[in-house]
């Protein structure tokens, strides 16, 4: 999991522990630069507003991916958690001793805040932490920022990966000389990314698709035997250009009502629209699809627009009980275009989603 620490001192009396969970509240933060705010959880989605630096916003969900849900007087969107920083609260009464910490986590779920003072008089100091490998070797983390889950391997080759790690590797860490090769497919197969220095965030082309792996030292060949014939070699595969986004934006769909998510019109013209809010009754609900448009629900990742292109499309309905909060919906609109959307939330029975609709190639 991806944790990002904001740490300020203060001063409490005494060694004490302060725990100030927030589950399902907001955490009053404030942004340290002068920060984009967008309809969706990347810098894929649209800009719909600009936080000042110092511009005081409620954080109340962040992703393992590293953004964060605010709210604000403006519109409410999505921003990085690396640009925000705590609002510590005041200082439990009798504070005056030095050496404690405030720290604001921002992680997969609701943010939390810890303030941490440091040890009585007389307790025991805790060890160390264990040193890092010093060896020729590669850590591969699950979460960005060498966090979560992790393994290290020495120079030699992982031709598949456990289910622990497969499509799950998100950052690479290096020690000495070694450098390390990543590839979408087993037995380095598809595309392949070269690491040679440390990546605290991988690239989107690599980053959560890693299922085969190599370690090893710059310089140093493995002998590989030679088969006879020598077969021909397999053709490199050419990158898919991802076309520009042609529109953008957060709508919300009542009851009953239509979307055109080519152009982000609600109701209107009943011949171009693609999704409508079918209300069978006060309980039951479903997405379904209008002139053409199809939709892939999938396992509800983002999967962008290679893997929404590359999604099985239908034109079967999707019930609200599958649409929860961050769920994410591939969707061929009525003139072909690929597009997806996110569920933001519901307000009573209306659907509220952020989309982005790309270019025809």
């Amino acid at each position: 999991m991806k944790i990002t620490s904001l740490i300020m001192k203060t001063a409490v009396a005494g060694a004490i522990l302060i725990g100030s969970s927030i589950s399902a509240q907001a955490v009053e933060a404030t942004a340290t630069v002068q920060l984009n705010v967008r309809t969706g959880p990347g810098t894929s989605f649209g800009v719909i507003d600009t936080l000042d630096p110092g511009e005081l916003v409620d954080t109340t969900e962040c992703q393992s991916s590293g953004w964060c849900y605010i709210q604000q007087a403006g519109p409410n969107g999505w921003v990085s958690s690396s640009y925000l920083q705590a609002v510590p609260p005041a200082a439990p009464p009798g504070s005056g001793t030095p050496d404690c910490q405030l720290r604001l986590t921002l992680g997969s779920g609701s943010p939390r805040l810890e303030l941490i003072c440091g040890p009585t008089p007389g307790t025991p100091t805790p060890p160390p932490p264990a040193p890092p490998p010093v060896g020729n070797e590669a850590c591969f983390y699950r979460d960005a920022n060498y966090q979560g889950a992790h393994f290290c391997y020495a120079p030699g080759t992982l031709n598949s990966l456990n289910s622990t790690f497969n499509d799950r590797i998100s950052s690479v860490k290096l020690f000495g000389t070694a450098r390390a090769k990543l590839c979408v497919n087993n037995n380095l197969g598809g595309f392949c990314a070269t690491i040679s220095s440390n990546a605290p965030v991988l690239g989107a082309l690599i980053n959560n698709r890693g299922s085969s792996l190599k370690v090893y030292l710059p310089g140093v060949v493995s002998p590989v035997p030679i088969p006879l014939p020598i077969p021909l070699p397999l053709p490199i595969p050419i990158p898919q250009p991802i076309p520009d986004v042609y529109r953008t934006g957060s709508i919300s769909i009542a009851s009953s009502y239509t979307a055109n998510i080519d152009n982000g019109v609600v109701g209107g013209n009943s011949s171009h629209t693609d999704l409508w809010h079918h209300a069978i009754n006060a309980a039951v609900r479903r997405l379904e699809v209008q002139n053409g448009a199809k939709m892939a629900l999938g396992d509800g990742s983002n999967r962008g627009y290679l893997g929404c292109k590359a999604a099985s499309f239908s034109s079967n309905p999707v019930p609200f009980a599958s649409l929860t909060v961050g769920t994410y919906v591939c969707v061929k609109t009525n003139v072909g275009r690929i597009s997806q959307f996110r569920v933001n939330g519901y307000d009573g029975t209306t659907l509220k989603i952020g989309y982005t609709t790309f270019k025809l190639p």
